[in-house]
């Protein structure tokens, strides 16, 4: 399905795939087609939010163009559905203009407007802990200031604007539910960013006030009193507002008419109904039924009684750790009647914190977010209270630190967890662990030619023979240069890999589907330290990599660069075999894959590197 985001940068996916277009006139006329969704935008209205009042004389004509360039993107090129009466969707030409006609779900901001109205009818019937959770979930569609990477025209302009202003009201309404709801003490950090950020905005001041208040801190509420009506006096020359004004002399007076409530709102425990499952969709693996096996028999080994079978699973960026243990989860369903969960920690570069997970986890099971702690051991309770005298299973991705695991292990021994780690994770946790191989040359080139297409691998055999050599028979790059190839499919293979080695960061990190995706996924969760070390030998040094030759290249000690070395192992970024080298006085040598040191070398020139 097509997806198209106004609520942060613009962006434009297409199943899975980024297909933003990057001229900015296109995206233009896009983001307006898309603010008008399913209605027609005259040509007077693209031509204002494209010149405004100085349009070239070729003004038709370059629209035009405009509108053939997104008629090129999957989703727009205006197909007909099947089946008698079904509506046409994608950009569509109309009498005195364009239209943009999408299905339902397929804007952000139309979901945003769903949730922000379905929160304020729970708000009406009296529910505030729905709506509380609905006017969050409708807050957490937006992923920055709307269209921020545009330079908007006119129209769209005063629409980002309008949506923005829709975006405080929301926000403002949660904060209500919120304080109804006795939650003071966690919205008193929340609401001071705010109000710094928003020096004249009496609403969030007076919120912040009242929050201050009930936490038992009045001094510092009538001292967030004396500091926006100095802002407002030197800057507008105002008063505060009469409400808030009459806030400042009910904190004064200590008010009993500000307390909360008696009645407090408690977590309820999950509903019941149906064993949760939320696993990721399942795909078919190659190669990987010893693998699978192996780590189904860890999982069925006998487990003492005070804890859950854990098996730790990483390997090197792409060995597919993610979609092993979910297709394992997949297959042990019938072991773990009450549940199958999935959860990740999200970009390495940026892990989410424990205590979001675990809410997203209590989401999974059936509780609702705005009723849950906001503390991080208080969620841990819950979870383990929930798994208590249940036999679940659990996944848990992309993780990089034992410390990230302990507060998400069910409780008893009935149930297991499944690590898709970053690196070699250690712990009284893990009962076993496994590091993924590599697929083995045969089954590798199996994989290879199911996703780049039998005929067209044979027409370039010493090309695939490459391909399968720098990717190091790792299922995640093959099938990321089988889907890039697919997207130009002039391309040969050989013509794939010489492009690999040409090419520049900034196109890189914006390609996708691209081989060095997991190559850069994993160096992003690299200290700099790391991430600096690993790109000056990718340019330093070729073959193997003795300690005493890395240490001259990086200008550090010996003992220094060998735990150095050692740490980049542990995320499977270097490997490692015994020293033959007789140059050596230390006990091993390391080695980088191709595709890393690649992959390093397109990402940071040589004369950056030191």
């Amino acid at each position: 399905m097509l997806q198209i985001g106004l609520l942060g940068t613009l962006q434009v996916v297409h199943a899975g795939v980024h297909i933003t277009p990057s001229a900015p006139k296109v995206r233009q006329v896009l983001a307006l087609l898309a603010l008008r969704a399913n209605t027609t935008v005259a040509l007077h209205q693209l031509v204002d939010e494209l010149w405004e009042e100085r349009p070239p004389s070729s003004a038709a004509t370059t629209l035009q163009t405009y509108i053939y360039q997104l008629r090129k993107l999957p989703g727009l090129c205006d197909p007909q559905l099947p089946g008698a009466g079904a509506s046409p969707r994608g950009l569509l030409t109309t009498p005195g203009g364009y239209r943009l006609a999408l299905p339902t779900g397929c804007l952000d901001a139309h979901e945003f407007g769903e949730l922000a109205a379905r929160g304020r009818e729970a708000m009406e019937r009296g529910v505030v802990a729905e709506a509380a959770d609905l006017l969050e979930r409708a807050l957490a569609v937006w992923r920055g200031p709307a269209l921020s990477d545009l330079a908007p025209g006119p129209i769209v302009g005063i629409d980002a604007l309008r949506f923005e202003e829709k975006r405080y009201e929301v926000l403002e309404e949660r904060i209500n539910a919120d304080l109804l709801l006795g939650r003071h003490h966690h919205l008193i950090s929340e609401l001071t960013a705010l109000a710094a950020d928003n020096p004249t905005r009496e609403g969030l001041h007076a919120k912040l006030m009242l929050s201050l208040y009930r936490a038992g801190r009045r001094p510092e509420a009538l001292e967030v009193f004396q500091r926006i009506r100095r802002v407002l006096t030197r800057e507008l020359g105002l008063e505060p507002c009469s409400e808030l004004q009459r806030l400042h002399q009910q904190v004064l007076a200590g008010d009993r008419g500000l307390d909360l409530p008696a009645e407090r709102t408690a977590v309820r425990g999950a509903p019941a109904g149906d064993p949760p499952v939320n696993l990721p969709a399942d795909t078919p693996l190659v190669g990987r039924e010893a693998d699978l096996l192996h780590v189904r028999q860890m999982l069925a080994e006998p487990q003492e009684p005070d804890g859950p079978r854990c098996v730790a699973v990483s390997g090197a960026p792409g060995a597919g750790t993610t979609a092993f243990t979910v297709h394992l989860a997949h297959r042990l369903a019938d072991a773990f009647p009450d549940g199958q969960l999935y959860v990740s920690f999200g970009d390495p570069a940026d892990p989410l914190p424990v205590e979001e997970v675990l809410a997203r986890l209590l989401e999974a099971v059936g509780y609702r977010r705005s009723e849950l702690p906001p503390h991080r051991a208080d969620r841990a309770r819950v979870f383990h209270a929930w798994t208590a005298e249940r036999r679940v299973l659990l996944v848990v991705d992309d993780v990089a630190a034992t410390s990230q695991v302990a507060d998400l292990l069910p409780v008893g021994s009935g149930s297991a967890v499944l690590v898709a780690g970053y690196r070699r994770l250690y712990g009284s946790q893990f009962r076993a662990r496994m590091d993924l191989p590599p697929l083995g040359r045969q089954r590798a080139q199996e994989l290879f030619w199911s996703a780049l297409g039998r005929e067209r691998a044979l027409a370039d055999a010493p090309g695939v023979r490459m391909m399968l050599d720098l990717c190091g028979d790792l299922p995640g790059p093959m099938l990321e240069a089988a889907g890039l190839l697919a997207l130009r499919p002039h391309w040969s293979v050989r013509r794939l890999i010489d492009w690999l080695s040409r090419e520049r960061p900034a196109v890189v990190a914006q390609q996708r589907p691209h081989p060095f995706h997991h190559v850069l996924r994993r160096c992003g969760r690299l200290e700099p330290r790391l991430r600096d070390a690993l790109a000056a030998l990718a340019w330093a040094l070729t073959g193997d990599l003795t300690v005493e030759a890395a240490a001259r290249a990086l200008g550090k000690g010996a003992d220094e660069t060998e735990e150095l070395l050692e740490e980049l192992v542990e995320f499977f970024i270097l490997g490692v075999d015994r020293a033959t080298d007789p140059h050596t006085e230390r006990f091993f040598q390391y080695r980088m894959a191709p595709l890393v040191r690649m992959a390093l070398r397109a990402m940071q020139p040589a004369d950056t590197c030191v």
